[in-house]
């Protein structure tokens, strides 16, 4: 079974006007209602729930852990709109991609926004994985946070123990040209010098304000 990741709640703000002036220049990027389900899908494959054959910190039990109780926010900077005969599309704008300049004219409208502010709740029955098992048909964001938990599955067990009540998880997030065509989710590699201070960046941020496990109690 895989956990249900519902759409809470949708912020947007800072719309920055268009630039008559600016010669007319493509703004291509993955549209958003596409981006929010690859997200969701790709959230799905996440390890919510872990086993380990590894044994919790002073017992003889394997280590589990629950994270279904998780809190996803979603922060999107790289936001263009396009408007062509009367309709608006938002897209995800690509980090690696040629510097955008926004223009209007008599037949488009370009625009950026700065600030989206998404949260996800993650509710229903989770599949408990094994520590290092592999989601078929998984994505970079979900392979990214399952490399997370699994580290920390990993991690030691010997006393003195520390028991875990909270975890919080941040990672940048963009997209970038599948190679049959359309954009997809990556996360990008850290020697692109990327950090989460930077302005013009998406990152995605999952809290857990109570952890259920045994791993390190």
């Amino acid at each position: 079974m895989k956990p249900f990741v519902a759409l809470a709640g949708v912020v947007c703000a800072s719309l920055v006007a268009a630039c008559a002036s600016a010669p007319p220049a493509p703004v291509v990027g993955k549209p958003l209602p596409e981006f929010f389900d690859d997200l969701k899908t790709e959230l799905r494959a996440v390890h919510w729930r872990v086993k380990s054959a590894s044994a919790a910190c002073g017992t003889g039990e394997p280590r589990e852990i629950d994270l279904r109780n998780a809190q996803v926010a979603l922060d999107l900077q790289r936001l263009g709109t396009i408007g062509v005969g009367g309709q608006v599309r938002l897209v995800a704008i690509p980090l690696g991609g040629v510097a955008l300049v926004p223009y209007a004219s008599a037949s488009a409208d370009r625009k950026w926004t700065q600030d989206m502010a998404l949260k996800f709740d993650v509710t229903g029955p989770a599949r408990i994985y094994e520590v290092g098992e592999e989601v078929a048909g998984a994505g970079d964001v979900a392979k990214s946070v399952n490399a997370a938990i699994d580290a920390f599955m990993r991690s030691s067990a010997e006393p003195p123990c520390v028991r875990l009540t909270s975890l919080k998880l941040t990672l940048v997030i963009d997209v970038a040209r599948g190679v049959g065509g359309g954009f997809r989710l990556v996360v990008p590699a850290t020697d692109l010098g990327l950090d989460l201070a930077r302005r013009d960046v998406n990152t995605l941020t999952l809290t857990w304000d109570k952890v259920v496990s045994n791993a390190l109690q």
